[in-house]
């Protein structure tokens, strides 16, 4: 049987202590073996406190802050806000002082009482935005301003 309540507290753990920039509790709250399941990212607890760490050299004020969160079973989900603000080198850009806020969507699954796999969706795309690069152009985008009250001013 799952501790649904203890899941979720364990989830607004890792939150709050990726909010704090103290990540000396990481070890009590995911596995060693900590599979993160974003695109290009290795598993492991160096790997995601690298992760946590290079966000917060970049963004120092980045904010998680939790909208919703459901838990089931071995699984919590959350729906959440990214915010913060680009001062220092991120990923090859040079600081542009601009403010993030994007939204994200993470599944956690629970194993012995630590954070063991994540999956994530984000909108990394209003994210470069923001910083002020300029995302190449996709199908869905067209697509989208082609909608009526769509950016490209087209009516129905």
């Amino acid at each position: 049987m799952h501790d649904i309540e203890a899941n979720k507290a364990l989830v607004r753990r890792y939150f709050d202590m990726f909010n704090s920039g103290d990540l000396a509790a990481l070890p009590d709250i995911v596995s060693q073996d900590y599979g993160d399941k974003l695109e290009g990212q290795a598993s492991g607890i160096e790997v995601i406190r690298s992760y946590l760490l290079g966000l917060k050299a970049s963004f120092p004020d980045f904010t998680w802050t939790i909208e919703q969160i459901v838990a089931e079973g071995d699984r919590v989900a959350v729906m959440n806000r990214v915010s913060g603000t680009h001062l220092h080198d991120f990923g090859g850009m040079a600081a542009t002082g601009n403010r993030v806020d994007f939204a994200a969507f993470q599944i956690y699954r629970i194993e012995a009482g630590r954070l063991a796999e994540h999956w994530e969706v984000a909108d990394f795309a209003k994210f470069q935005e923001q910083l002020g690069a300029s995302p190449q152009a996709t199908a869905f985008k067209a697509f989208q301003a082609e909608l009526p009250g769509g950016k490209s001013g087209a009516a129905a």
